[in-house]
């Protein structure tokens, strides 16, 4: 729980559309440029991008970007965010490293994913404007119901922007176990800035309609 004063029992709800024709077309564009870059001989292990994987914990003096699989107990972090990316999505999306967590909304990220990959249902950043770290949560099916209690080490009272994917909305906590005020976000929304729940998330909730139960 984070120090800024908040009704116990407020609820907020958040309807942000994302991806307007500009960032559309930005996003389109990264995608043929990753595709350029791949075919001229981008570092690949068996479909995978080769990146440094950095321990999970404490964040350090430099952004770590995180890849958390829902119901599973570890979580893998990296340098850089196209190598975090190209993780949480089994290889299928390969992005230049100059791609920003801005460009990456317009980018479909579950985009030819089978009946066996996990998909991303959201990306969280601990600076607003999907910028600093990054935690992406993945999940085993396109969206349903899941839930977690607390948030991974090293990501408490952290988030301070989110972007939710595969047709899920998300609820933010204030409390670890579900408790105190809520923040509800719509399917497929993006949030760029938290406000009163900026750096104040220790649990959270993903289901297909707002707000989760």
């Amino acid at each position: 729980m984070g120090n800024a004063v908040v009704r116990p029992d407020a609820r907020r709800i958040r309807h942000h559309a994302r991806g307007g024709p500009a960032l559309r077309a930005l996003g389109q564009g990264l995608h043929v440029a990753a595709g350029i870059a791949l075919m001229i001989g981008a570092p690949q292990i068996g479909g995978r991008p080769v990146g440094a994987t950095l321990p999970a914990g404490l964040f350090s003096g430099h952004d770590r970007h995180c890849v958390a699989q829902l119901g599973a107990p570890t979580m893998r972090c990296f340098a850089a965010l196209n190598t975090a990316v190209a993780a949480a999505t089994d290889g299928r999306v390969q992005l230049l490293a100059s791609t920003t967590g801005a460009a990456l909304q317009a980018i479909p990220l579950n985009q030819g994913a089978g009946a066996s990959d996990y998909l991303v249902v959201s990306i969280e950043w601990t600076r607003s404007n999907y910028s600093g770290a990054s935690l992406t949560w993945q999940a085993p099916s396109s969206c349903g119901n899941y839930a977690s209690s607390t948030m991974p080490r090293g990501w408490n009272d952290a988030i301070r922007s989110v972007a939710e994917y595969s047709g899920c909305a998300t609820t933010l906590y204030w409390d670890v176990n579900f408790g105190g005020a809520s923040d509800a976000i719509d399917v497929n929304a993006s949030v760029p800035d938290l406000g009163s729940f900026d750096g104040n998330v220790s649990s959270q909730k993903w289901c297909p309609e707002s707000p989760c139960s």
